[in-house]
């Protein structure tokens, strides 16, 4: 069996944004592959394919290549497009002075300093801390494909998308870092361990439509 390099072995998601006014920042939260309670990853394709409305395509198929395709009278003709998401969810266990396979503290914030405890960082903290840090920065934040203003004076702004990085999805890696926003991030402590605890998100691939929309609102011409 192979054995996963060390950066395969972590999990991180990265949100930018200005989440008290103090200026724009970035806060990265690490999450490690190891130990009997470790890191569960799982991508899923949701495909959007579209059944056509039966027979009446179907009849139409048949009428102008139907030398070429068989089209039985029950079976539908399904069309792609385009409109899946790429979606991968993360189950992932965290505790107090939670360290990577180097030894490294996994950085939970905007500093990742774990003898300084402040609302933007909390790494190495109690988990009561960890789960009030990452929800602090998803509340104060707009994670969207939106970045800055979408239109001048549209009034619809947003910090864009944030970054995941997992396995080779990742710089150096065959893949590259993941565009994304989330879906239903969940925290759950338990209590039975006064030390540890489980969270749930779900990142799904999105587009950073600030850059070129920024471009065309910057042409004069």
């Amino acid at each position: 069996m192979t054995d996963l390099p060390v950066a395969d072995r972590i999990a991180s998601i990265e949100i930018e944004g200005d989440p008290d006014g103090t200026g724009r920042r970035t806060a990265r939260f690490e999450m490690f592959t190891g130990g009997e309670e470790g890191l569960q990853i799982s991508p899923e394709q949701r495909t959007q394919i579209r059944a056509t409305p039966g027979q009446s395509l179907l009849a139409l198929v048949d009428g102008t290549i139907g030398d070429f395709v068989d089209a039985p009278i029950n079976k539908d003709l399904f069309i792609n497009l385009g409109g899946s998401q790429f979606a991968v969810t993360i189950d992932f266990n965290s505790w107090e002075g939670a360290t990577g396979p180097n030894g490294n503290p996994l950085q939970w914030g905007d500093k990742g300093d774990p003898d300084t405890f402040t609302k933007s960082d909390a790494t190495g903290e109690h988990p009561t801390r960890q789960m009030a840090c990452l929800f602090w920065w998803l509340r104060n934040t707009r994670v969207s494909s939106v970045s800055g203003e979408l239109f001048p004076g549209a009034g619809i702004v947003g910090d864009g998308p944030a970054t995941l990085r997992y396995g080779q999805y990742r710089e150096g890696g065959v893949y590259e870092p993941l565009q994304v926003v989330f879906e239903n991030p969940g925290a759950d402590f338990p209590g039975q361990s006064m030390s540890t605890w489980d969270g749930s998100i779900t990142c799904i691939e999105a587009i950073d439509a600030g850059d070129p929309i920024d471009a065309v609102a910057r042409d004069t011409r």
